[in-house]
């Protein structure tokens, strides 16, 4: 006989197992006051263990608000977008709610339709957003102005007043191009692109300090796109200024590098040095370990979540939270410089078997 299909865990599910009733269950979902600490952990965990989802289809038939986050991302393809992502869910979750998730592949148009479905089926409690653009502010504004908390990661829109999530760009740049400095380099090209929003410019500013610092001449590279980045390269690597090192501000351009310099049959770091803007899971396991700096990816996204429940909760509360849409509240978490052998420095001593 064919198994019979398990049936989702309900609020009356999560009730019993977390040994209070259903109503508790329900203020804890809906952000609701009167509930003590013991309780809420309690009820969250029986959520977190039995797996339940809110039903939002139906809440919001009943007119009831979504308990729901709107995520747009520019590309999972990237590690890093797609650890913040993760975490963010995870957060979500673990407080009730579920997450929309809308990529749009750094495409300006795809933007603007993930944030008018949001807008049109209000569809969202609040939005996290890496943004592909520089000129959202006007359709974020509205979402706010309906009561829909905003928060940036990443990188920042001028104009929208609302909570952010950065990392420390400048000081990872200047940490990782020190490093170089150290290793004796004196030509340092620093390559990238999307240069427009902040978080690179700040990385740029980072690599400008570092070789002011030095008494150096800056050497910088801006691609139009991703695409762009390896015949821009090519063309400097081949010129009388050949560089003996080079600074990537991110680790797609990181990937192109990579290419690149196999493709070209350049040994890193014998003739070429390198050091990337984020790290990801493979840098070590690289035939030459890529050194760079780390991002907290999935604090960036674990924090932001955080950030956006705390905006969500404040505003349901009838108060405005750190200021009006969450003006004001502003995260800036540290990045590390994590040293392998891309730079110049020298493998760890391998392991060698007992005799």
């Amino acid at each position: 006989m064919p198994q019979k299909k398990k049936k989702d865990p309900t609020i009356a599910d999560v009730a019993r197992e977390s040994g209070v009733g259903s109503m508790t269950v329900s203020r804890v979902l809906n952000g609701g006051k009167y509930v003590s600490a013991d309780a809420e952990k309690r009820v969250l965990s029986a959520i977190q263990k039995l797996g339940y989802h809110p039903n939002e289809a139906a809440r919001i038939l009943r007119g009831q608000a979504p308990r729901t986050i709107g995520l747009i991302v520019p590309n999972l393809a990237d590690p890093f977008y797609s650890a913040c992502a993760h975490a963010a869910q995870q957060m979500a979750l673990k407080h009730g709610y579920a997450t929309l998730l809308l990529t749009c592949e750094a495409d300006v148009d795809a933007e603007d339709r993930a944030l008018a479905l949001l807008r049109s089926r209000n569809a969202a409690t609040g939005v996290l957003i890496f943004p592909s653009r520089l000129d959202s502010a006007q359709q974020l504004e509205e979402m706010q102005a309906k009561g829909v908390p905003v928060v940036t990661l990443d990188r920042t829109i001028p104009g929208l007043h609302a909570g952010e999530v950065m990392v420390e760009n400048a000081e990872g740049a200047q940490k990782a191009v020190d490093h170089l400095i150290l290793h004796g380099h004196r030509n340092i090209v620093c390559i990238g692109y999307d240069s427009q929003f902040n978080s690179i410019a700040q990385r740029i500013e980072g690599y400008r300090k570092a070789i002011a610092d030095a008494g150096l001449k800056p050497q910088i590279l801006l691609a139009h796109d991703e695409a762009e980045v390896p015949r821009m390269v090519l063309k400097r690597l081949r010129s009388a200024e050949a560089p003996s090192a080079l600074f990537s501000l991110n680790n797609v351009t990181t990937a192109h590098l990579l290419h690149l310099l196999q493709r070209e049959n350049i040994r890193v770091p014998e003739q070429i040095a390198l050091v990337g803007f984020d790290d990801f899971d493979l840098a070590a396991l690289l035939a030459v370990p890529l050194t760079a700096v780390r991002q907290p990816a999935a604090e960036i996204g674990r924090s932001g979540t955080r950030l956006l429940l705390n905006l969500i909760h404040a505003r349901s509360a009838g108060t405005n939270g750190n200021g009006l849409n969450g003006a004001g509240s502003r995260i800036v978490l540290p990045t590390e410089l994590v040293i392998r052998r891309s730079c110049g420095c020298q493998a760890p001593p391998k392991i060698t078997a007992r005799q």
